[in-house]
């Protein structure tokens, strides 16, 4: 079979309209408003197709029948779109073996399909019949980490941040990040000989970059950048030509412009941090009436007393994102930096072209570049939002797109897969299992030990000096050994420095006081030889106060630190007193009621199987 058919010369037009001008020139025959000669000049559709139609004949599909019906192609549809949801997509030879262990399953034999296995052909065929409903599309990596963000920590940290941004203005909302311009300025389709293997480009380039802090309003103010060289000194000339004014924040507040400072690493630690506060956000938002909210990394390097005392001062709210969710909840990575690098690309390339024998950007041209790279995106216009820059546009749409402002928590939430029983959406069990296990893995034997105690935040919610007042001795201590050593740990490696909420555990001893309702953490034994012991938390639901039974209803953990549990239908077991290993406090009850969950205080040490 030809993989691209070409029509034979002189054969007629097969088809050549949608079903939507074809649907539409019936209902005009049918209300009478046009003839049938006159709907087929209109809609330029052929007088004997449009009559055929119109009189109900040749409903059906044209060409041959598809090897399966429109229900299994349509189940086919949603498990590809179900796989997609949960990070683990399909490529056209998944599509392939997937339809192949289908075919197998239900005993049937394609006499077209080699070995049951469909060709590449009909695979594409596929997607054309589908491809409203799904399509191929270049896809963006992420780690496990942040794939873990379950729907659960995002929920609670919107109703934190609600309650946070109650009554505050746009102007008054910012986020910052950091990030960096590399020296490289990427590849791109350029035209050579057909046939030619190892196509290349005579181009000076090199893996350094440059680390910079970016900090933007929803209202659509972007604030002069924060540049941090790597390098033991400062010099003038790194500092000369940089951005100052237009495009950026051009109020007496900024009249300075950018801010330069370096580090021996040439990323931001926590005097950097504190110097940009002081001398980049300090300035613009004191000027600002009214409650300010400022959201940011968790990262350790953002947080110290004096930043945070600041804040207090001015009525500014520090508020942490949500951990390994930047990718979902960070305006300025959502919505401002891809366009940022990709002018920075374009002006790397016009000036690495300009100045062949330089082979690294000077430090001294790189704040200039930075301006001159911020004014031409800037200048992109958009033919359905004119009135806007190009910088407020895509600021604007960042915060949109993160929920924040307007404040609408389903734009993020719609990224995330959905946790259902419903078995209509879920074509089996085994797929879900699947997918489950690659999307949350348990944790594994290797962890690395906390090495000192974290600060009590929650994402979503202001911080306040009381956060570090209620550390202890040891963690001010090494806390300013860290500060007088320098010791600066990278900020990139986010499982040390990120801040945790966590309470010590609160178990109770079991008795013969158990109630109807009470929590429980009940030991299972199991395995082939019952010599694997299992713990599971469960809720009692009747008890036998002569024989000291119980009746436990069977719940599981939603997420790795197993603090969220939800009850499975139909998992009702007997257990003795001797099974019952805690009594668990009340936990707090999250979702709607079709969806409900329990949130414990502490991790429960459970042992699923």
């Amino acid at each position: 079979m030809a993989r691209n058919p070409k029509k034979k010369l002189g054969s007629r037009p097969y088809a050549n309209y949608t079903d939507a001008s074809l649907n539409e020139a019936i209902l005009e025959i049918a209300e009478g408003n046009l003839t049938i000669i006159s709907a087929s000049k209109k809609f330029k559709i052929p007088y004997g197709t449009l009559y055929n139609k119109y009189h109900g004949q040749h409903t059906k599909v044209f060409g041959a029948p598809t090897v399966f019906t429109q229900a299994e192609e349509l189940a086919f549809v949603k498990s590809f779109v179900k796989c997609g949801q949960w990070g683990y997509p399909l490529d056209l030879q998944d599509i392939r073996f997937f339809v192949k262990a289908y075919v197998d399953q239900v005993g049937r034999k394609v006499d077209r399909f080699v070995d049951n296995i469909p060709g590449n052909d009909w695979a594409r065929s596929f997607l054309k019949r589908h491809v409203k409903d799904i399509g191929q599309r270049f896809a963006s990596n992420i780690t496990r980490s942040r794939s873990e963000v379950s729907r659960l920590t995002i929920e609670e940290y919107f109703n934190n941040l609600n309650t946070t941004l109650s009554n505050v203005l746009p102007s008054n909302i910012f986020n910052f990040d950091e990030t960096n311009l590399s020296d490289d300025p990427g590849k791109k389709k350029y035209l050579f000989s057909r046939g030619i293997k190892y196509p290349e480009r005579i181009i000076n380039h090199s893996k350094s970059a440059t680390s910079m802090m970016f900090c933007c309003s929803a209202s659509g103010v972007l604030l002069p950048p924060y540049f941090i060289y790597r390098g033991e000194c400062m010099w003038d000339t790194w500092t000369e030509n940089g951005p100052k004014g237009y495009p950026c924040c051009n109020e007496s507040c900024c009249r300075f412009g950018s801010a330069y400072n370096r580090t021996k690493h040439g990323w931001i630690d926590t005097p950097t941090f504190a110097d940009w506060f002081k001398k980049s956000f300090l300035p613009h938002a004191k000027k600002l009436p009214g409650k300010k909210v400022i959201l940011g990394d968790n990262l350790a390097s953002h947080f110290n007393i004096e930043v945070i005392s600041l804040c207090e001062e001015n009525d500014i709210s520090f508020v942490c994102l949500p951990k390994n969710a930047t990718h979902l909840c960070q305006p300025l990575d959502v919505g401002v930096f891809r366009a940022l690098k990709e002018a920075w690309r374009n002006k790397l390339t016009q000036y690495k072209l300009a100045h062949p024998s330089c082979k690294v950007v000077p430090k001294s041209e790189f704040a200039s570049l930075v301006k001159i790279t911020l004014e031409k995106m800037d200048s992109i216009s958009d033919l359905n939002n004119e009135e806007e820059s190009g910088i407020k546009r895509v600021i604007l749409k960042g915060f949109e797109a993160t929920g924040i402002y307007p404040f609408n928590p389903q734009k993020v939430l719609e990224k995330l897969p959905y946790d259902t029983n419903n078995v209509q959406e879920i074509v089996n069990d085994t797929l879900v299992a699947y997918l489950n296990e690659k999307r949350y893995p348990t944790q594994g034997l290797v962890g690395r030990p906390r090495k000192r105690t974290r600060l009590n935040i929650v994402p979503g919610e202001s911080i306040t000096a009381r956060h570090f007042n209620e550390e202890d001795s040891e963690t001010d201590n090494e806390t300013d050994n860290l500060v007088d050593d320098n010791i600066v740990e990278d900020p990139v490696s986010d499982n040390e420095n990120v801040f945790n909420t966590e309470e010590p555990p609160n178990y109770l001893v079991p008795n013969e006081n158990i109630k109807i309702g009470s929590y429980v953490l009940v030991k299972v034994v199991s395995g082939r030889r019952k010599a694997t012991e299992f713990k599971y938390v469960a809720k009692v639901i009747e008890l036998n106060a002569e024989e000291m039974s119980f009746e436990l209803l069977g719940m599981k953990s939603m997420d790795t630190s197993h603090q969220v549990f939800k009850t499975v239908d139909n998992d009702i077991f007997t257990a003795q007193l001797d099974d019952i290993l805690a009594v668990l406090p009340e936990p707090n009850t999250l979702g709607t009621k079709e969806r409900k969950r329990y949130k414990f205080n502490f991790s429960i040490d459970v042992y699923e199987g």
